[in-house]
């Protein structure tokens, strides 16, 4: 009998970072193709490759696993950098690549549903806004990250969604300009 057991394949054992960080991916993946409202915990759970029991209870509900999603995407997709001095010049670099869009997409879409919309306004504010009004610092810390985040979310929709074609210098210089101006708080 123990010769039969021996040969046996040890079962295969879930690693359970793995599956959530696959689970986080896909869910901002389908977030941010469909939107809140038109996602589906199977749907994630397929691009995934989990099964749907397994999303709900690695995060509980649709809302919860969009809130980790959401931060998921902008930890793993934080291209901000911290430095003043030529901080608008380095974020209108980066904004050509697109390399930063899902957070917006997610955002925007966000508000078509209360719930996600509630999310986003929270999720915004404690991981974007409030990051933003220390290390601004006075004066009107609030007003100039409100601004800043303003004017970078802004830009992403137009040039990213609205603007097909590869975005033009002198916009980018533009936009480095007043996000410098914002940053040294020039009025």
């Amino acid at each position: 009998m123990e010769s039969v057991l021996a040969d046996k394949p040890e079962p295969k054992r879930r690693n359970l970072e793995q599956t959530r960080a696959r689970i986080l991916a896909a869910a901002a993946d389908v977030f941010t193709r469909s939107g809140y409202a038109n996602s589906g915990l199977r749907e994630i759970a397929v691009q995934a490759e989990v099964a749907p029991s397994l999303v709900s209870r690695y995060f509980g509900s649709k809302a919860a696993l969009f809130e980790e999603a959401l931060v998921h995407v902008l930890r793993a997709n934080s291209v901000f950098t911290w430095q003043k001095v030529g901080f608008g010049e380095a974020m209108a670099r980066l904004i050509p690549e697109r390399s930063n869009t899902n957070i917006t997409v997610m955002l925007v879409t966000a508000l078509a549903d209360p719930e996600a919309k509630e999310i986003a306004r929270r999720v915004s504010r404690e991981h974007m806004i409030q990051p933003l009004v220390d290390w601004l610092g006075p004066p009107h810390a609030l007003e100039r990250a409100m601004d800043l985040f303003a004017l970078m979310t802004g830009f992403v929709i137009q040039m990213d969604g609205l603007y097909p074609e590869t975005i033009p210098d002198h916009s980018l210089r533009w936009l480095a300009r007043s996000l410098q101006a914002i940053v040294d708080g020039e009025d």
